[in-house]
């Protein structure tokens, strides 16, 4: 496969441990996973509340992390699973059980917005 796929992942705090929650993601978490071959890059989000709606579900999640795959994902998230199971990589208890995610392989090249104001 060529160029990047994105993985993202979908996750929670357990309530009251935000805090920990996020130290451990930042500084443990993300560097173990891009100790992973085929694992490029991440980026953490929180979720904006500037879309809410009262008549629209809040989802699910507060928090996701955009990983960006070089190779066949499918390898990669293989090595990260075999990692996790295998005990190499530490998971806190200040993240609720089950995530959400995805991955998303590429239909083409990136699209950058041209020089404005020149």
């Amino acid at each position: 496969m060529e160029g990047l796929s994105l993985y993202i992942v979908q996750t929670n705090a357990v309530e009251g441990r935000d805090e920990e929650f996020n130290e451990w993601y930042d500084s443990t978490h993300v560097p173990d996973v891009l100790s992973i071959d085929g694992f490029e890059s991440a980026q953490r989000f929180t979720r904006s509340t500037a879309l809410d709606r009262p008549e629209v579900p809040t989802p699910p999640y507060e928090y996701a992390t955009l990983y960006e795959i070089s190779g066949d994902p499918v390898e990669a998230l293989g090595r990260l699973g075999a990692a996790v199971q295998g005990g190499q990589m530490e998971l806190s208890d200040a993240m609720v059980p089950g995530s959400g995610s995805v991955l998303l392989t590429s239909l083409g090249g990136k699209v950058i917005a041209p020089k404005r104001g020149e």
